[in-house]
């Protein structure tokens, strides 16, 4: 019996493209980001792993990259279950700016510290930490018992993912702060029968 945890950052955006931060925004995939996700398909197709559970974010980014993502394995039958929990972080004030447009209003070194600490967030944002809050609730309601029966799979944000990996492997805030997951990336867990990793691959 398999037990796996597919993580996957949906592919490039035309926000991603763009430099700018995306957060609670919807946008769609580049043609970049399409070739990404499908991508991480062949990787898990390569693997003999075939999700039985699927969920993504309620973001159209990340249901494209799901399905492209399906498409490449033969399983776009199955359905993926969408959570307002794994949606990106917000970006508060920083939302629809480019970095080049934030660090001139605030400061190169404010912008870093609000992109990377893990509990400091922008002005009417979110932080890591605030949006692990909520990312671990659903790790361990939704999420692993999937992982514990076959293969789940999750397609979700560079920050929501962020704060999964650092629920998934028990990371410090240091560890969650430099933690860097690129579009298209994937990160495959092999599960023990108690839920300890017993394996760990990280494709990009």
């Amino acid at each position: 019996m398999s037990r796996a945890l597919a993580l996957v950052r949906h592919g490039q955006s035309t926000a991603n493209a763009a430099g700018e931060f995306t957060g609670s925004r919807d946008v769609p995939l580049t043609p970049l980001g399409r070739e990404q996700a499908r991508a991480a398909g062949r990787r898990l197709l390569e693997r003999g792993l075939y999700p039985d559970t699927a969920f993504c974010s309620t973001r159209t980014r990340t249901a494209e990259s799901a399905t492209m993502i399906l498409d490449a394995l033969g399983r776009s039958a199955l359905p993926v279950e969408p959570a307002a929990a794994l949606d990106e972080r917000d970006y508060g004030a920083l939302t629809g700016l480019t970095h080049a447009e934030a660090e001139a209003r605030w400061g190169a070194e404010q912008v870093r510290v609000w992109r990377r600490a893990f509990a400091d967030p922008p002005p009417g944002g979110e932080s890591i930490r605030d949006t692990l809050a909520r990312v671990a609730p659903y790790h361990l309601t939704r999420i692993l018992p999937a992982a514990m029966r076959g293969v789940a799979l999750v397609v979700a944000h560079g920050n929501s993912l962020r704060a999964l990996v650092t629920a998934v492997e028990g990371l410090s805030p240091g560890e969650a702060e430099r933690l860097e997951i690129p579009t298209g990336s994937l990160r495959l867990y092999r599960l023990t029968p108690d839920a300890t990793i017993e394996g760990l691959a990280v494709l990009s």
